[in-house]
């Protein structure tokens, strides 16, 4: 795909290793996040789903959850430099997702508020090169989601 062929990979590893440093505080934080920018998808999540919005950071089950989803997108971003396998892994989960109702809509959602938190976190980090990276990245990965969403 040649969205993963033009993007700027060591300025997404580079970032997301800044982030990664710290996921067991990141992780919950950018959950806490999506879920506070889109509190009906609280109720996807079985294990917190009725948990009040003032407590979600601190829950060991959204804790847990956002750690396995933090370690599972740094799969991805370690698999930037080769896009066969990226791609693969991709498949895989969108796969993964389609059998939980989840749609391009919630993925895409979820990229919004993935971007805006990287800008929030990394500060001056996030430069206009590495916005472009991650806005790369991002189109890349939603195209795979998209065109295996349509199958």
């Amino acid at each position: 795909m040649e969205d993963f062929k033009s993007v700027n990979v060591d300025a997404v590893q580079n970032t997301w290793a800044i982030i990664k440093q710290d996921a067991n505080t990141n992780a919950p934080q950018f959950y806490v996040a999506l879920l506070t920018a889109h509190p009906e998808y609280q109720s996807l999540f079985h294990a917190f789903a009725n948990v009040p919005a003032d407590e979600l950071l601190n829950n060991a089950d959204l804790q847990s959850m956002s750690v396995k989803v933090f370690a599972r997108l740094s799969e991805l971003i370690d698999s930037l430099g080769n896009p066969d396998a990226l791609i693969g892994k991709l498949i895989d989960l969108a796969n993964e997702h389609k059998g939980r109702g989840t749609t391009q809509a919630h993925f895409d959602n979820a990229f919004v508020v993935l971007m805006n938190f990287l800008a929030d976190k990394l500060g001056p980090a996030f430069t206009p090169e590495a916005k472009q990276a991650w806005t790369v990245t991002i189109h890349g990965i939603s195209t795979v989601l998209r065109w295996r969403h349509s199958l």
